[in-house]
This record gives structure tokens, C-alpha cells and sequence, in this order.
């Protein structure tokens, strides 16, 4: 079997922007940012404030255990000072799905599910 199916290595992953992410503050904007997770590895993008269409431009590194079974998440928030983080959709790729694409890398526009609008344009990289 081939490192690519069986052995481990790195997804690279660029969160490089929302577009049309809902609005939930009252002033018709949100404070988005995206918690990133792949089982128990998480990162987060910053805070971009009052914005709907928030270009992260963030990168981060998760390590893959298992390239038929792992599964990168992204969940949107809007960040708020006094109360909870408001959900602002969540989306989600299998890296199996991928390598049936072929070779990387991959740019994908991924629509945000449970809400009625959004979507986050990523980079994925296997390496």
C-alpha cells in the first residue's frame, strides 16, 4: 500500500475566505472566525470584525492518521464579548473524497450547512 492511503502525513489546509456568511448582530454584521478540527486536533483563524465576507488568509497544519477515515471540519462563529459565540454554520470534507479528485492541491468552495447562507473557500494540501 502506498503512503498516500496507509502512512501518515500532513494536511495543509488555508481557510482563505467567507463569503455571504449570515449576519447576527445588530448591526447586520457578524465578527466571523472558523474553529478547524480533524478528531482531536483544533486550530482557529482570527476574529475578522464586521464583516460578512471575512478573508481569514489562515493556515494551519493538522496530522492525518488515517486517509480513508479522517474528516476536516470547519465550524463559523461569531465572536461576541457578553454572551455566547453565535453559530454561524458548520461544513465539512473527507479526505477520501479528495484524493478520488486526484493530486492536489486542492481549492474547494464549501457551502455552510444548518444555516441559510454562507460558504468558506479553502486550500488543501496533502503532504
Amino acid at each position: 500500500r502506498s503512503i498516500r492511503t496507509s502512512g501518515i502525513g500532513k494536511l495543509v489546509v488555508t481557510i482563505v475566505e467567507g463569503v455571504d456568511i449570515k449576519s447576527s448582530d445588530p448591526s447586520g454584521m457578524s465578527d466571523p472566525y472558523c474553529e478547524v478540527s480533524m478528531g482531536s486536533q483544533e486550530h482557529k483563524t482570527r476574529v475578522c470584525p464586521q464583516t460578512l465576507n471575512p478573508k481569514w488568509n489562515s493556515t494551519m497544519t493538522f496530522t492525518v492518521k488515517d486517509m480513508e477515515q479522517d474528516v476536516l471540519c470547519i465550524t463559523v462563529f461569531d465572536r461576541d464579548f457578553f454572551s455566547p459565540n453565535d453559530f454561524l454554520g458548520r461544513t465539512e470534507v473527507s479526505l477520501a473524497s479528495l484524493l478520488k479528485k486526484g493530486k492536489g492541491p486542492w481549492h474547494e468552495r464549501l457551502l455552510l450547512h444548518e444555516v441559510t447562507t454562507g460558504e468558506v473557500l479553502v486550500k488543501l494540501e496533502l503532504h
